[in-house]
């Protein structure tokens, strides 16, 4: 089975390739003029119905929701691309909500729809026909981004002013009560790689730039493209999409964020169903959620290490502040080798892991199922109700009781671990690209200079 990572080299270019032409964009009015209002007997009864006239306008106007979907597909997963385009395609999606994909596709791997290789902005409509091997969708123009339905460019997927400008041109064109981000393609949680011949990293994998997008680069984007606006929903269709350092540093950018924390199959989400779903409810946020959640658990219930979650943003910095009073505490109390050995063992033995065992990864543990085999050295209580109060559902196939990952040490081969840290995962780095977590959670990462205080540094170096 394939899975959505794969390999890439860190460089971040220039963000497209223009047609080379000048050109406009004629945005549609997006409000009508108001109507005359109806006299009154007095002034006072005249502003009141004028205010309340405006309202009511705004909220018709207004659509109910504006999902994009950014689509980074220019790599070994343009077949799975052009399937879920045909899975929104295909839905009966309703007309107060508007779905958006910016389409990168690749040279080499699938030939159909035209086999065009370059970037496009689509609006998705309905397939009547039910043609896979024909888009039927609305291609657009995007100033924004330089994209012209009369010629093809290229972008880079991974360069942030690419999601930014995405994010600005719906926001601007496609005004909405909410609006919902999905994140698709190869992805690996939180970072970058330290060395050209790293397995993948982050998200926005494009083989055309040999480049990807780290998390802290997506936070910036994602507020940039917005005017600082949150997203009800942020969605990764990816691997790995939800550890606690994502969440983290995306915790002031969306109200929710969801996927899963482990491996997900190549075929990853279910548009199809999700979106019909979706469209048959009130469309309000938890409705979204409830139909990504539902379906994912039915697409995937016989996999064995299939996982889901979904969480509240607004809760996790609270978390993270007290996990890392914990860890503190936890790496206080270790004082003898035997200790030491006992809670690492945790860590690598005995908690619920992901990792992917064929190639070195990152080594994820699931942070409830580690404080809940932690109560025994250092009472977790506390900040498990914390966590707690941060989760909105999860689901596994397993029926082990999932939450978010968090990143231990990278997994070289079957029961072996490097004994050394990336300079992104280091309290006290100088990486421009640090993510807030490693900045703010100083209580469990690794320092710069090892300190022996944090968790990390006591199982890794600790010596007694």
């Amino acid at each position: 089975m394939k899975t959505k990572c794969g390999i890439f080299l860190m460089a971040l270019i220039s963000i497209f390739t223009s047609c080379g032409t000048d050109f406009t964009y004629e945005a549609g009015q997006i409000f009508a003029e108001q109507k005359t209002a109806a006299e009154s007997d007095t002034e006072e009864e005249l502003d009141f119905s004028l205010e309340e006239e405006d309202d009511a306008y705004e909220e018709e106007s207004l659509n109910r929701w504006t999902v994009l979907v950014y689509m980074a597909a220019d790599n070994n997963l343009e077949s799975a691309g052009i399937s879920d385009f045909n899975e929104l395609e295909n839905a009966d999606i309703s007309d107060d909500v508007t779905v958006l994909v910016l389409f990168d596709r690749s040279e080499d791997y699938d030939a159909t729809n035209g086999n065009w290789t370059g970037t496009r902005l689509y609006r998705i409509r309905k397939d009547r026909q039910l043609n896979r091997a024909q888009i039927a969708s609305e291609q657009l123009d995007c100033p924004e981004l330089g994209l012209k339905t009369s010629c093809e460019t290229e972008l880079d997927m991974a360069n942030p002013l690419t999601l930014s400008g995405f994010c600005e041109y719906a926001w601007k064109y496609f005004p909405a009560e909410h609006y919902a981000l999905i994140v698709w393609g190869h992805g690996s949680g939180w970072r970058g790689a330290d060395n050209p011949a790293a397995i993948a990293r982050a998200v926005a994998i494009d083989d055309n730039s040999s480049s990807y997008m780290v998390i802290s680069q997506l936070r910036s984007a994602i507020q940039t493209g917005m005017n600082m606006e949150k997203l009800s929903v942020i969605g990764f269709d990816t691997c790995f999409g939800m550890s606690l350092e994502c969440a983290y540093e995306l915790s002031d950018c969306a109200d929710y964020m969801l996927g899963t924390p482990a491996l997900v199959s190549e075929s990853g989400w279910n548009y199809t169903e999700i979106m019909n779903q979706f469209s048959k409810s009130e469309e309000s946020c938890r409705d979204f959620i409830e139909a990504v959640c539902s379906n994912y658990t039915a697409s995937y219930e016989n996999y064995g290490h299939a996982s889901f979650s979904c969480v509240d943003l607004s809760k996790i910095p609270a978390f993270v502040a007290d996990f890392s009073d914990y860890s503190l505490s936890l790496s206080s109390s270790i004082s003898t080798e035997k200790r030491r050995d006992e809670i690492f063992t945790i860590f690598t033995d005995s908690c619920l892991s992901y990792c992917d065992a064929s190639y070195p990864t990152d080594f994820y543990v699931d942070v409830g199922d580690a404080l809940s085999l932690l109560e025994p050295y250092y009472p977790s209580a506390l900040v498990r109700d914390s966590l707690a109060d941060c989760m909105v559902s999860s689901w596994s196939a397993s029926g082990d009781d999932v939450s978010l990952a968090l990143f231990f040490c990278v997994y070289q081969t079957k029961k072996s671990i490097s004994p050394s840290f990336p300079s992104m995962y280091k309290s006290g780095s100088r990486d421009p690209l640090l993510s807030r977590f490693v900045s703010d959670c100083t209580g469990y990462v690794p320092s710069e200079e090892v300190s022996m205080t944090s968790l990390l540094d006591k199982l890794f170096y600790g010596t007694f």
